[in-house]
């Protein structure tokens, strides 16, 4: 997808896509709230969202759910129809919204939820197509159907302002896009190697320890656990029933290093004779 310079540029001198609200926050009265790790953690785990897009005739926003995965730096990606409005929208302008919410929740409102902003780039470098297309249906592997269809394309959304918000009281000021993302520097051979090493732990010889490593770190005994994607700061799970992030000890790049991550988070269940 080629698309124009919107009608109004994104501010290139600093600042804020999101402007301030105008009113300080009293965080020093605000209920305790790590508003990157929960910001993160959802990003990683939430299955849905809804994406707004600007209609080029009225100027009005138009929101849809879709479907999410993340690419491996923690971007968010989705796919979308040449026939569908939003990719209209997208097409006279790339800017874009994304809110995503805690699953679960009798009232949205009391729990954590995130609103993205940036701009929408399809995904079509072959080498970058697969990797992400691969991290999506591992997600949503009922969707391979439509990526059938001749008009289905990947979608990026490169974040440039997010907020995050925990519920009354819990507030994050305004967090920095950069402690969202992955740093994927110096990480090329574990990158190449995902796709090898998610189809091993996912089979016989990998000893169940996706559903292992959910049980250790809070993901319970429902559902067939399965590795859905690596990257330098984590491994991310899928069940029938939900996601989970779960972060390494320490920054890996290869795969031995990974191996060795996991091996650690195991180690508690093998120590304690679980």
């Amino acid at each position: 997808m080629t698309t124009p310079a919107p009608s109004v540029d994104t501010p290139t001198d600093g600042a804020p896509v999101i402007t301030p609200r105008g009113r300080e926050l009293r965080l020093d009265t605000a209920l305790p709230f790590d508003a990157e790790d929960h910001g993160r953690r959802l990003l990683r785990t939430v299955r849905f969202g809804t994406l707004s897009t600007l209609d080029p005739e009225s100027g009005y926003p138009y929101g849809a759910a879709t479907n999410l995965a993340t690419d491996h730096d923690g971007s968010p990606v989705f796919i979308m129809a040449g026939l569908a409005l939003h990719a209209r929208n997208l097409a006279a302008d790339p800017r874009a919204s994304l809110t995503l919410v805690e699953p679960g929740l009798a009232d949205v409102l009391a729990g954590v939820r995130m609103t993205i902003v940036g701009r929408v780039v399809q995904v079509t470098d072959q080498a970058r197509l697969e990797a992400v297309r691969r991290r999506y249906l591992a997600r949503h592997p009922k969707t391979k159907l439509y990526m059938t269809l001749p008009d289905i394309g990947l979608y990026r959304l490169e974040m440039a302002d997010l907020r995050v918000a925990g519920g009354p009281r819990r507030n994050a000021g305004e967090p920095q896009v950069a402690h969202f993302l992955t740093d994927l520097t110096g990480a090329e051979a574990l990158l190449a190697a995902e796709a090898d090493e998610v189809e091993r732990l996912n089979g016989p010889w990998g000893e169940d320890l996706p559903g292992r490593l959910a049980r250790l770190h809070g993901g319970g005994d429902a559902g067939r656990w399965r590795a859905a994607g690596i990257d330098p700061e984590g491994i991310d799970l899928t069940s029938p029933d939900g996601d989970l992030r779960i972060r390494f000890p320490r920054r890996v790049t290869d795969p031995q290093a990974m191996r060795s991550a996991l091996a650690a988070l195991v180690r508690p269940a093998i120590v304690g004779g679980t």
